[in-house]
């Protein structure tokens, strides 16, 4: 009697939690990339001080390697957002869902953010 009355009232907390939509959306919530992280948005993008194309190539690599270890990397892309320019590179995993990396393209340490609390990331 105390087994079924356990089963039941188990049964019930369970359908009226995934009757309200939450367990949904817990799971999508848990797969979404955390922006915050350096690199993961334009606001928080690795600053990489660079002369040449060869060089952001390498930098790029080098800092995947570093924190992505194991992760596949497509070339990255250039996008520019008013003066700033940004490398963005699009990673994948086979047990993690896929991402984008943001790089900031600096030509020299004289980065007006460069006195920022977030540097370098």
């Amino acid at each position: 009697m105390n087994i079924s009355r356990f089963v039941a009232v188990t049964l019930l907390g369970l359908s009226a939690f995934g009757g309200l939509g939450l367990s949904a959306t817990a799971t999508a919530q848990i797969e979404i990339p955390n922006p915050g992280v350096p690199g993961g948005s334009f606001d928080t993008a690795v600053r990489l001080v660079v002369t040449s194309d060869l060089m952001l190539d390498r930098q790029i690599s080098r800092w995947l390697r570093t924190h992505y270890a194991g992760w596949d990397a497509e070339p990255h892309q250039i996008q520019e957002m008013g003066e700033d320019r940004y490398a963005v590179v699009y990673i994948q995993h086979k047990d993690h869902p896929s991402r984008r990396v943001y790089f900031r393209i600096l030509q020299s340490h004289a980065d007006p953010d460069s006195q920022s609390p977030a540097f370098p990331f």
